[in-house]
C-alpha cells in the first residue's frame, strides 16, 4: 500500500512522556528547542515593554513649546 507509512506507525507517546516527566528542568525548558522559544519570547517581550515605557514617557512629557 502506498499510504501505509503515513498511518501505520509505532506509538512512542509513553516513552516520550516518561522522558519528559522524569526531566528535572523547569516545565517550560523540557522540550526540544524550548530555550530558543523562551529566549525569543523574552527578547520580544523586553523590546515591547521598552517601547511601551518610551511611548508613555513621551506622552507624559508632552511636546516642548516653541516660544
Amino acid at each position: 500500500m502506498i499510504l501505509n507509512p503515513l498511518y501505520n506507525r509505532p506509538n512512542y507517546v509513553v516513552e516520550k512522556q516518561r522522558a519528559i516527566q522524569s526531566d528535572t528542568r523547569p516545565v517550560m525548558l523540557r522540550l526540544p528547542r524550548s530555550k530558543l522559544y523562551v529566549g525569543s519570547f523574552g527578547a520580544l517581550f523586553t523590546v515591547g515593554m521598552f517601547a511601551t515605557v518610551y511611548g508613555i514617557t513621551s506622552l507624559v512629557k508632552g511636546k516642548q513649546s516653541s516660544e
